[in-house]
């Protein structure tokens, strides 16, 4: 008697492990390339403020692009046939690819112009290659499985090592990079290194998730609507909550990027060029997330959305406060920890405020069946990652703008020019091999950390401080702006969503009866 054949859910747990470990070095280089990039080329570069500003545009452009071209990918993917099918394809070629644009970036010796241009041809590869495999690895996901409880297992999971790559990736990466645990000794050697061993990793978990992963090629694909700029705005025009609960998610998600955009900075200048204190107020921050998904659902069942806005608004300002704080009045002795429990704070309330926005944001669902009698759960669901990367691109606007105004180049490019210095003196008495090699690198490098020490207690009065209020005055603004726009625009409350969903109910007795 032969074997009954197997189906695709009976390859659930291997599909499920193997599909998300994939995406562990995949988060890893996109957490590298989208949170140090700005970092790597301030410290390793001299640039022109005009140069900087090219810099920027390109990345303000790109991101605004990234929200607009996952469609066309979509459909490039969704039409390929290969007899490898149609997504591991593209998994495969956009992971090598991207894998060789990252370090091409990280790793090249090019200065000026000429590093300018090779960073603007750079960026558009990387913002291509990486569509091709982010469209192909979670298109993939659909077809690991037939059953939807199952393909929720697998999301939580991926998501799951995602975070956690991407946590690595932010946590060690200021370790490794300034500061005595550098490595190589200097940021240039230690970034190319870094981008090697990520770029690594990403290769080894996608070319995993290609071998080992068992997709049901032969099933018929679940078609999905194809939702353009055109729809989603017909959406928002006929859901006024909608469109106040994606201004409310920029304002949100917007606030809370701009603490993380300036942190390196001003610990750089307020403590030193060490990055394990930027790890150490990561990781404070990170931890403040860990905590709130803990007890998020205690909050939600104690507080109604309206009064734990307005409380985590508090907690969150309290934190920004305490920057300010210990900016000016704090002593020196306790500062730095001080400045990580307003971390703490901060992340707590800034979190918390960001998720209930979250939640008001997926009850527009609800609100566009009781208006239109039409979920389009797909399209709404589509605008979070869109309002996320129109935030990142607003943030790169601010963060220009404010370097520009403070000076901040004039910083870093003598920093740079320093590590530039290290970085030809360590190679140098590499290649000459002497027998006292590491006495001479740890020479090499506590010479450079004495004269950035210098360059740093240099900076111009007030700099720190002015960073320090743009890391807390620019958030509350913002964070502000969002409570208001939902205390006088959002008008989906407990009763009032109660209320939506009896009549929704109450509509589709109603059509049974009738259809019955």
């Amino acid at each position: 008697m032969s074997k009954p054949r197997k189906t695709i859910d009976d390859y659930f747990n291997r599909n499920k492990w193997i599909f998300s470990i994939g995406g562990i070095g995949r988060d890893m280089c996109y957490s590298l390339f989208s949170n140090f990039l700005l970092t790597y080329v301030l410290f390793t570069r001299s640039v022109t403020n005009e140069q900087f500003a090219v810099i920027s545009t390109i990345l303000i452009i790109c991101r605004v692009w990234d929200g607009l071209n996952d469609p066309i990918m979509g459909g490039i993917v969704e039409n390929t046939r290969t007899r490898f099918g149609k997504f591991k394809p593209w998994i495969l070629i956009g992971a090598l690819t991207n894998g060789v644009t990252i370090v091409a970036m990280f790793a090249n010796r090019l200065e000026g112009w000429s590093f300018i241009y090779l960073f603007v041809a750079l960026y558009l590869l990387w913002d291509i290659t990486f569509t091709m495999n982010d469209i192909g690895y979670w298109s993939m996901m659909p077809s690991l499985t037939s059953k939807p409880d199952r393909r929720d297992k697998i999301v939580a999971l991926a998501n799951l090592f995602s975070g956690l790559g991407s946590l690595a990736t932010v946590g060690l990466v200021p370790m490794l990079t300034a500061g005595k645990y550098a490595i190589g000794g200097n940021s240039i050697t230690a970034y190319a290194v870094v981008s090697v061993i990520c770029v690594g990793m990403f290769i080894l978990c996608q070319g995993l998730c290609c071998v080992g992963v068992k997709e049901n090629r032969n099933a018929k694909a679940e078609k999905e609507e194809k939702h353009g700029l055109k729809e989603m705005f017909s959406v928002i025009i006929h859901n006024d909550q909608l469109l106040w609960a994606s201004l409310l998610t920029l304002l949100a998600q917007l606030s809370g990027a701009m603490l993380t955009a300036f942190a390196a900075y001003y610990i750089y200048l307020k403590f030193g060029y060490n990055g394990t204190y930027v790890t150490m107020f990561t990781a404070f921050f990170a931890g403040a997330a860990g905590l709130l998904l803990m007890v998020f659902p205690v909050l939600c069942r104690k507080f109604c959305r309206k009064k734990a806005l307005g409380i985590s608004l508090i907690v969150a300002v309290i934190g920004y406060i305490g920057f300010i704080l210990g900016g000016t009045v704090i002593p020196d002795s306790i500062r730095l920890g001080f400045l990580c429990g307003a971390a703490l704070v901060t992340g707590f309330g800034q979190n918390w405020f960001t998720m209930v926005v979250m939640v008001i944001f997926t009850n527009t669902i609800e609100y566009n069946e009781y208006k239109t009698g039409e979920r389009e759960e797909a399209l709404i669901f589509s605008l979070r990652p869109f309002m996320s990367k129109m935030s990142s691109a607003l943030q790169q606007v601010i963060v220009t703008v404010v370097y520009l105004v403070i000076g901040m180049t004039g910083i870093t490019n003598q920093i740079s020019d320093l590590e530039q210095k290290a970085n030809v003196a360590s190679s140098a008495a590499r290649k000459l091999n002497q027998a006292n090699l590491d006495a001479v690198l740890d020479k090499i490098e506590a010479d450079k950390l004495a004269e950035i020490t210098k360059v740093l207690n240099s900076a111009p009065d007030g700099m720190s401080l002015r960073l320090a209020l743009c890391m807390a005055i620019i958030p509350i603004v913002l964070i502000v702006a969002a409570y208001i726009i939902s205390a006088k625009k959002n008008k989906i409350d407990e009763a009032e969503y109660d209320r939506m969903l009896a009549e929704i109910e109450k509509r589709k007795q109603k059509k049974e009866t009738v259809e019955a």
